[in-house]
């Protein structure tokens, strides 16, 4: 589908506190393979642009219109694009390891800023698996990035420690329409007590099996970014970074620790916030819309655009 062809089937939505009197848009666009990418919009026209990259087994609206990332950045003056990634949400579901290459990610992406940001440099927000995602996509397309807000990164490894074989398994005798079925047959073994789970695959099956999700497409999603090394250290380009998790997730340390690292990084730690719920934090949100707005006033002064 062309950018014409998404912009003239867009679908309004619910404004779920989007700010302003700016409406959501669901559009969709065909990504990497022909996989149809949905992607909601909300801002003015013209504003500078967001782009946010959810976590593994969410999707736009759970981890960023409900949790007000939406509103807050709008209100603060820029333009939101929030897609689904694939596997996600109302995105294509494709079933292969194959499909879920970061190289078919960077794709989706690129064909959503093509439609919606043609062109143009945009801020990057991700956050868990989405700010894996923004990173190599900076790394990979340095000239349509502004910045790079990194939300508790995954800085041990994606999906480290997780048994494919083991989860497909589980999930054979686990409703995937039952959140609670599947936090109780993934404690220790799978429901038929035939293979234990380790505890990291316990968890990424029970978040794949929760309600509205497609778990065969999820746990094959997470072997195949599970096989690419991530090396957040390495390759750093000359873009601002602000990094942030919760002083509660296990990836706090290694985050704070990265950003120290890194020439010009920033770092907040969430005081009470874990993994889950740092993405709600409105501190989290406001320090995001400050680094931003900063930025962009930065830009406006300098006349070079830079």
């Amino acid at each position: 589908m062309t950018a014409g062809e998404a912009n003239g089937g867009q679908i309004r939505t619910a404004t779920d506190g989007a700010g302003g009197d700016s409406r959501p848009e669901a559009r969709s666009v065909s990504g990497a393979g022909g996989v149809r990418i949905v992607y909601e919009t909300a801002g003015a026209t013209g504003a500078p642009a967001v782009l946010l990259v959810h976590g593994f087994a969410s999707d736009r609206r759970s981890n960023w219109v409900r949790t007000r990332w939406v509103s807050t950045l709008v209100d603060a003056g820029f333009r939101v694009i929030a897609p689904d990634l694939r596997g996600h949400g109302e995105s294509g579901r494709p079933r292969s390891l194959a499909a879920y290459g970061l190289s078919a990610f960077r794709d989706d992406l690129t064909a959503v800023l093509d439609a919606e940001a043609p062109g143009e440099s945009v801020h990057v927000i991700g956050y868990s698996l989405g700010a894996r995602l923004a990173h190599d996509y900076v790394q990979t397309h340095p000239e349509r990035v502004r910045s790079v807000t990194m939300g508790g990164p995954p800085v041990e490894g994606s999906f480290a420690g997780f048994d494919l074989a083991a989860a497909r398994s589980a999930t054979a005798t686990i409703s995937a329409a039952s959140t609670t079925a599947a936090s109780t047959a993934t404690a220790s073994t799978t429901a038929d007590g035939s293979q234990a789970l380790n505890g990291e695959t316990a968890r990424y099956v029970g978040m794949a099996s929760s309600a509205g999700n497609d778990p065969e497409a999820l746990l094959r999603l997470a072997e195949a970014v599970r096989r690419r090394a991530f090396r957040p250290r390495a390759g750093a380009v000359a873009h601002p970074l602000f990094i942030v998790a919760g002083e509660d997730d296990p990836v706090h340390d290694g985050s704070r620790m990265l950003a120290a690292e890194l020439p010009g990084a920033r770092f907040l730690g969430l005081p009470g916030r874990d993994h889950v719920s740092a993405v709600t934090s409105r501190v989290f949100r406001a320090a995001v819309a400050a680094f931003l707005t900063e930025l962009e006033e930065g830009r406006r002064s300098d006349p070079s655009g830079a």
